[in-house]
């Protein structure tokens, strides 16, 4: 009963941060405070999920519960400065913040999804209702790195288009912080691993 009672706080904490960051749709973008607010939500499930695997690496046992709740805590509190850091991010120019929010927070929904389908498969056929919320779990990190990585390229072609169709460019800030998505070979002639980071000017 307490693993199913996790797996409806995850999802529970999983649709409210999608909604919040999709409703975000002003020119302007949201807020800084906004997108750090809408951050607490995946953050918190993807500190649980990680807290949870790390809890039940060596079998599960009471005691791992307190794995979870740490998770939770320091994953909404790294979520909120996460999504306040992107609402710098969109402020200073770069547009590519609030798609990483907003892609970031949906990734963790879509991941969880598609992990308690696929675990609840596994469950059905081990006969073993824990693998729901392992798939659960496992889904909810993917899905926020995928987001990332879509948010990024999402911004960076929402960019390159605004720049083929503006013809003159206001500077309004020395500062100027975008992402950046590279490609990293870990040996030659390899097509290399994606790699997000940040590139910015002052």
């Amino acid at each position: 009963m307490l693993r199913i009672g996790l797996l409806a706080l995850f999802l529970a904490a999983f649709v409210p941060g999608g909604a919040h960051a999709q409703n975000q749709s002003s020119d302007d973008g949201p807020g800084i405070i906004s997108m750090g607010l809408s951050g607490i939500f995946p953050g918190a499930a993807v500190g649980g999920s990680a807290g949870y695997l790390v809890g039940r690496r060596d079998g599960w046992k009471k005691s791992d519960w307190r794995a979870v709740g740490l998770g939770l805590g320091i994953g909404a509190l790294s979520g909120a400065g996460f999504g306040i850091l992107l609402g710098i991010i969109n402020e200073s120019g770069a547009p590519a913040g609030r798609y990483i929010a907003r892609d970031w927070a949906a990734g963790v929904g879509f991941g969880a999804l598609i992990g308690v389908i696929a675990g609840g498969i596994s469950a059905a056929r081990n006969d073993k209702a824990e693998y729901a919320l392992f798939g659960t779990a496992i889904g909810a990190i993917s899905g926020a790195g995928l987001g990332i990585i879509t948010g990024i390229i999402e911004g960076a072609a929402k960019r390159n288009r605004s720049g083929t169709t503006t013809t003159t460019t206001t500077t309004t800030s020395k500062l100027h912080l975008e992402p950046s998505l590279d490609f990293v070979a870990a040996r030659a002639n390899s097509l290399g691993t994606p790699v997000g980071g940040f590139r910015g000017s002052f």
